[in-house]
């Protein structure tokens, strides 16, 4: 007998039910969708052990006939296509005919369906694969299935099974996105005796939204929508304060389908630039509408994944769409973030900012120290430079805040007549005589409000203001030194930086090759002192070489963020009365004055009836 033979029926079903059903969730999953598409309005999802021991969903679709429940337990057998063509025009869940009879390979499996509650329906019984039984039975019109003993003659494939609790989430997590791909339809899942999901069907988007996240979710949700070609996209997109530290959020549909993509996720993120820290993913709820002959979703055996025919485009549809709604919705809404004691924070306060005439200096001395900024450029020509003395770590000084005109280059806020308005955190314009400033362990600014507590940190709001000056190129231009400083690096070091010379030129670093492992450093950005150019070249070389950046790999962007935070001012840095004044005016001028350019908060508020509430007061 030669070595290459045909594999059994019963192997090659297993084998095919590997590649569909992984757990107990993959069952609910394809159940759930063969329901959707029998036009169910009510589904229901009852689990026992996880779903080891029993999964049974019930739905009140049109059912099937004997003959049609027969032939659906046979592979590739499906009601939704016809021939290859129809592949190229599916709006259906399901349409590869593989879902009921993978499961019945792998567990017992009992079909109960009627067409009708006015005529028998049909019950099938099968244990791996075989079919065991075909009776007549009545039940109301739609399909009740019930699955047994998952994995029962695959024990080794049970043993990579999760734990109990495990299990159940990602059950969660799977009728979690049904529940919002379909929030007509009526979904209840259980587990034993626990009700884990009910929703009341017949609704839109947003009342599915609050019937599975909790308020502290649903109050930050920015509503989105948009046209970009044939793509259409609707939905809901986070604000930051609620990004987690993994994806689990990011919920996407493609002409009414569930599915995963780095690809969207990735465009989406991008759209958020600078609103998110790092390592920190949006909630994304997306819609994408777009024509079937243009993706193809038969990639994945799951069909969890797509492929767009130009993914190019669907990147720059997303990334275009999320954009344009962030920007109206959220970055030109003023926002900043409240902090809440004992639950974290979140962005639900406006800010006004407001700027008052005639500020006077925190305490006149001298400062006897080096500085390792500058902020002579945000403070105006006029104001005659006065002297300080440093103050201890820990000291509370103030200073009442004042007005001053645009000088940092920044555009100034104007009303709807096109005046000139500088405007202070949520105060009203004839309250503002005397606002107080406090600078706490010489790191962050205190500012009183009306309503609360103003806390800013000086660091990061230098940084923003720096790196929205940096992208407007008001810092860009060179300063040639009159003697070149000699760099030593490793040739590795010496090759990632004239690979880069092009982008380190642009922000005003002009290198030369000086043998194999030396470079000459002739300009550093305007402003700078050459010292700290030094820093931040070296900083840049040993960064990209140590994260192996490829050559035009590394983003403007970037650059520009390192540039900012190595010149910002420090926690700890002692600053003037008129220089934290001119960095709250550039901070209020700048187009997201809420976060540094890292996506961390600048602000946070708390508010009177908090404090009050910490004091036992209420």
């Amino acid at each position: 007998m030669g070595k290459v033979r045909l594999l059994d029926e019963l192997t090659v079903n297993q084998i095919a039910a590997g590649e569909v059903i992984e757990r107990p969730a993959s069952v609910i999953k394809e159940l759930v969708e063969n329901a959707i598409d029998a036009g169910a309005k009510k589904i229901e999802i009852y689990l026992t052990n996880g779903g080891r021991s029993k999964i049974q969903v019930i739905d009140d679709g049109e059912g099937m006939e004997k003959d049609d429940a027969l032939l659906a337990l046979e592979p590739h057998a499906t009601s939704k296509i016809r021939n290859y063509e129809d592949l190229s025009a599916i709006r259906t869940l399901g349409f590869r005919g593989e879902a009921l009879p993978s499961i019945a390979a792998v567990s017992r499996l009992t079909l109960k369906t009627s067409t009708s509650t006015e005529k028998p329906g049909t019950k099938i019984t099968v244990t791996g694969g075989e079919v065991k039984s075909v009776k007549r039975e009545g039940m109301p019109r739609g399909t009740n299935i019930l699955v047994e003993e998952i994995f029962f003659n695959t024990p080794a494939r049970s043993k990579f099974l999760k734990t109990i609790p495990s299990e159940v989430n990602q059950a969660k997590e799977v009728v979690t996105s049904q529940v919002l791909g379909h929030p007509e339809i009526s979904f209840r899942l259980c587990h034993q005796d626990m009700e884990l999901i009910n929703t009341i069907g017949g609704q839109n988007l947003h009342a599915a939204v609050c019937q599975i996240f909790n308020p502290t979710i649903t109050k930050e949700l920015i509503p989105v929508e948009g046209e970009y070609g044939p793509l259409r996209i609707s939905g809901f997109v986070g604000r930051p304060t609620i990004a987690k530290s993994n994806r689990i959020h990011q919920y996407f549909y493609l002409n009414g389908r569930y599915f995963r993509s780095r690809l969207i996720s990735s465009a989406a993120e991008k759209a958020y630039g600078t609103l998110l820290p790092v390592a920190r993913f949006p909630f994304l709820l997306l819609k994408l509408e777009l024509t079937p002959n243009l993706v193809d979703v038969n990639v994945h055996p799951s069909k969890l994944e797509v492929k767009f025919r130009e993914e190019k485009e669907i990147y720059r549809g997303v990334l275009h769409i999320i954009s344009d709604q962030l920007q109206n919705k959220l970055i030109n809404t003023p926002w900043v973030t409240r902090f809440e004691p004992g639950s974290g924070s979140r962005i639900s306060h406006t800010i006004q900012p407001k700027i008052h005439p005639e500020m006077p200096l925190w305490v006149e001395g001298t400062v006897a120290r080096e500085r390792s900024f500058d902020l002579t450029g945000l403070i105006r020509e006029e104001t005659k430079t006065r002297e300080v003395t440093e103050l201890p770590a820990g000291y509370l000084d103030h200073m009442t805040l004042t007005h001053v005109s645009d000088t940092t280059g920044l555009s100034p806020n104007r009303g709807q007549s096109g005046e000139e308005q500088v405007v202070s955190p949520g105060l009203p314009q004839e309250e503002i005589s005397q606002q107080k400033v406090f600078n706490l362990f010489r790191t962050y600014l205190l500012l009183e409000e009306e309503d609360g507590l103003l806390i800013i940190d000086q660091h990061a709001a230098h940084e923003r203001v720096l790196y929205d000056q940096l992208r407007e190129g008001k810092h860009n231009s060179a300063q040639l030194l009159l003697t070149p400083i000699t760099l030593e690096f490793s040739a590795d070091q010496c090759a990632m930086a004239l690979e880069n010379k092009e982008l380190l030129a642009e922000l005003g670093f002009e290198i030369e090759e000086f043998g194999a492992q030396t470079l000459l450093l002739r300009s550093v950005p305007q402003g700078m002192p050459a010292s700290k150019g030094q820093e931040i070249l070296t900083d840049f070389i040993l960064e990209w070489t140590a994260t192996g950046k490829a050559k035009k790999s590394i983003p403007r962007e970037e650059a520009l963020m390192m540039i900012a935070c190595k010149q910002a001012i420090k926690a700890g840095d002692a600053i003037t009365a008129e220089e934290a004044m001119a960095l709250l005016t550039a901070l209020w001028q700048s187009e997201v004055p809420q976060t540094c350019p890292h996506g961390r908060p600048t602000m946070v508020s708390l508010s009177k009836e908090e404090i009050e509430r910490i004091f036992k007061r209420r």
